[in-house]
């Protein structure tokens, strides 16, 4: 009986409806073939959070749309925080290595003179 009610909810799929299905993730399925995922926006054009529809404004006040994908504020910053201090060892490995290099090739030479 229980599945029959969940079934016919589904099938008219309202938000309100959806709003009952608690998900962790950022990707819930509903049905077979029915996906919300993080930042879907229904009909009102509310936000789906994984949770739960949020406002527009809620939304974009913790949201935004960077590399084809929704980042919690905190959580792209922590990415973009991630990416600079890659960049940065990146950086860094490659200099370290230029100089090891130039070490290298100085005391090639330094060798080849004591060979003449």
């Amino acid at each position: 009986m229980k599945f029959a009610i969940f079934a016919a909810l589904l099938t008219c799929l309202s938000p309100l409806a959806i709003h009952n299905v608690q998900a962790a993730g950022a990707t819930i399925n509903l049905a077979p073939g029915v996906t919300l995922h993080l930042g879907d926006r229904d009909r009102r054009g509310y936000y789906w959070d994984g949770g739960r529809w949020r406002e527009p404004r809620w939304w974009h006040d913790r949201y935004q749309y960077n590399n084809h994908r929704w980042w919690r504020h905190e959580e792209w910053r922590r990415q973009q925080q991630w990416e600079r201090e890659r960049r940065w060892h990146e950086r860094d490995r490659r200099h370290h290595w230029r100089e090891a290099q130039r070490h290298h090739d100085r005391h090639d030479r330094h060798d080849h003179h004591h060979h003449h």
